[in-house]
């Protein structure tokens, strides 16, 4: 599969942004215009941060392989979040979610598994998965992080239980 080029990715973002202004979402004008591609995250597909009064938008180097539509379907996520009261997942960016989705196509959520991205893992390289007492949802992982270490405290998006499970070799 072909994987996206930063410049792609920029003109992407762009394309994200004017959609949200047609539809009127009060996207503000102090959004680094170039994102940042991060290797590292294996697990996230993106993020926003506000850095010297700017956010900047970040996604995931993995996620380059996924489709166009996919790729903006992460970027608006992001970019939803810089909208006033928006920078986590209550009514309003839900509100403008939804406003993304029935207009351009999106399948913009709070949470997207690998699935929904059509994403397939190299299952050799899953060495644990947290997995949902409730829902079944599983999340695979490449290490073991300090939050497996305390995984009670946690819950997964549906509110259930979490427990690891470490994979055979």
């Amino acid at each position: 599969m072909k994987t996206m080029r930063p410049e792609d990715v920029n003109s992407n973002l762009n394309i994200v942004i004017k959609q949200a202004q047609e539809l009127n979402i009060p996207v503000p004008d102090n959004i680094c215009g170039k994102v940042r591609i991060n290797p590292r995250p294996k697990s996230r597909f993106g993020c926003c941060k506000k850095e010297n009064e700017k956010f900047q938008i970040e996604i995931s180097q993995f996620i380059l392989q996924c489709r166009e539509e996919k790729i903006r379907e992460v970027l608006a996520h992001e970019v939803l979040h810089t909208c006033k009261n928006c920078y986590n997942h209550g009514n309003i960016w839900k509100e403008y979610a939804e406003k993304m989705n029935k207009a351009y196509g999106y399948n913009i959520k709070r949470v997207s598994s690998f699935k929904d991205m059509d994403i397939t893992l190299n299952k050799e390289e899953i060495k644990y998965v947290i997995k949902c007492y409730d829902c079944g949802r599983e999340y695979p992982r490449h290490r073991y992080t300090a939050m497996m270490k305390k995984i009670s405290l946690y819950r997964c998006a549906c509110g259930g239980k979490l427990k690891v499970l470490k994979k055979k070799s």
